[in-house]
């Protein structure tokens, strides 16, 4: 799938705890870098439903257990998701598209674009969304 995003964040040595993204739109990639051991992504898929469960209510045994460090791997950031803990030097890059990026305006749009940005559409949000869907059923 052919993936846009409109930021970037860089964690070191950070352990999230169970959470969904909240100001985003959802398709997000991953990877991981450094000397550590543990660290693991885990994912709940399936936590799809409407309205959200609380995350306590999630099981463990749902979760799909991911090494982000061999490749990027990419996921919906509103579906519950933590990091494992982990020892030694861990830095995670995490993908993400924010909520609002059609506000943009059209101004800006052009400056971006004229720098060689490649900006997300809705049409790409979808099929970004759906991927992240489907690389885990």
């Amino acid at each position: 799938c052919k993936c846009v995003f409109t930021g970037i964040n860089v964690n070191a040595n950070y352990a999230a705890e169970m959470h969904r993204d909240a100001n985003n739109e959802g398709p997000s990639a991953i990877k991981a870098l450094g000397k550590f051991k543990g660290g693991t992504l885990r994912y709940w898929p399936k936590d799809r439903q409407r309205p959200k469960p609380p995350l306590e209510s999630l099981k463990k045994s749902d979760a799909v257990v991911m090494d982000i460090r061999p490749k990027l791997v990419l996921f919906d950031g509103n579906c519950a998701h933590a990091v494992d803990k982990f020892s030694g030097e861990r830095f995670s890059l995490v993908f993400f598209i924010s909520r609002g990026y059609q506000k943009i305006k059209e101004k800006d749009l052009a400056t971006l674009r004229k720098l060689g940005f490649q900006l997300p559409t809705p049409k790409l949000v979808a099929t970004m969304k759906t991927a992240a869907r489907e690389a885990y059923e």
